[in-house]
């Protein structure tokens, strides 16, 4: 499952991070007044992450259709690769999402930026799933792993691409899950996790978003006696933090970003611990990422 690169280290390497995150935006499962039921299982969409040198790839169909899609992800490189969807309304290209994705935490998300969601970072050689409903429109993917001190991420390295989703929107269940990871924020600065059935081990998880802003999750092993006071410390530090890092950046795990009232299900394998879970992103309207406004939360693993 997702392994997320060293720069998040530091508060000053946080900034990518977020505008990373930020990219994963605003999602639709659909018109409501939509009638059309889906079909019993989801339809396929099937994307490669391939290499070729330096250069990064996507293999994907040019469409599928709206309602219950399960978005599956192999990794044939060799190094960590994820895939990122976003719904556009209008001319807009992937280019242009990608300019406000590399934008500072003060940039505004535009309207025409919908949908959410996709497969977090996958390990070299393996591959994950996610299914979620798409609503008919035009869609950009992109790889957000990468782009640290030892080079381009792999979007800029050619890891991006656009896809449709066709015929009428379809009003449609996910799928009933074991473990459920749930994001809220009442509107008040106030963000926050719940937690249900995890365990050490492959989990297969409902992660939803309850709030009104953009959200993920990324759970981060706590090492040794570290405490989630030096977790937060380190991750909301204004310079480079003092010492070892108090996680394990190697072995983290997490989501793609979506939206208030979507959901995903997807997979996350565990081991027993302590993590730090944490989301990186930032309010639509730009501001402090919501870590730094204290949605960073300690859960045990067993």
């Amino acid at each position: 499952m997702p392994v997320h690169s060293e720069r998040r280290r530091t508060r000053s390497l946080l900034l990518p991070l977020v505008a990373m995150a930020a990219a994963g935006l605003v999602a639709g499962c659909g018109d409501d007044d939509d009638d059309d039921t889906a079909a019993a299982q989801p339809a396929a969409l099937a994307i490669g992450a391939t290499a070729t040198g330096d250069e990064k790839a996507f293999t994907l169909p040019a469409s599928v259709e709206a309602g219950l899609v399960t978005l599956t992800l192999t990794n044939s490189d060799s190094v960590p690769r994820s895939a990122q969807i976003i719904r556009v309304e209008g001319d807009q290209t992937v280019d242009d999402v990608l300019e406000i994705v590399d934008a500072d935490e003060d940039v505004e998300i535009p309207t025409w930026m919908q949908d959410g969601g996709g497969v977090g970072a996958v390990a070299p050689g393996a591959t994950a799933s996610a299914t979620q409903v798409l609503a008919p429109g035009k869609y950009v993917i992109w790889d957000d792993e990468g782009g640290d001190d030892d080079g381009p991420s792999n979007s800029d390295a050619g890891a991006k691409g656009e896809f449709t989703v066709t015929g009428p929107a379809v009003d449609a269940e996910l799928p009933e899950q074991p473990a459920t990871v749930t994001t809220t924020d009442d509107g008040e600065d106030e963000y926050s996790f719940e937690f249900s059935g995890l365990t050490a081990g492959t989990n297969q998880v409902r992660f939803e978003n309850t709030g009104e802003e953009l959200h993920h999750a990324l759970f981060f092993p706590i090492q040794g006696n570290a405490t989630i006071d030096d977790v937060t410390a380190a991750f909301t530090a204004e310079g480079p933090p003092q010492g070892p890092p108090p996680v394990d950046f190697a072995n983290a795990s997490g989501t793609a970003v979506i939206d208030g009232d979507i959901a995903q299900n997807i997979t996350l394998d565990l081991e027993a611990g302590r993590y730090a879970v944490v989301c990186f992103l930032t309010d639509r309207e730009g501001g402090e990422p919501h870590a730094a406004q204290g949605m960073i939360e300690e859960l045990t693993i067993e």
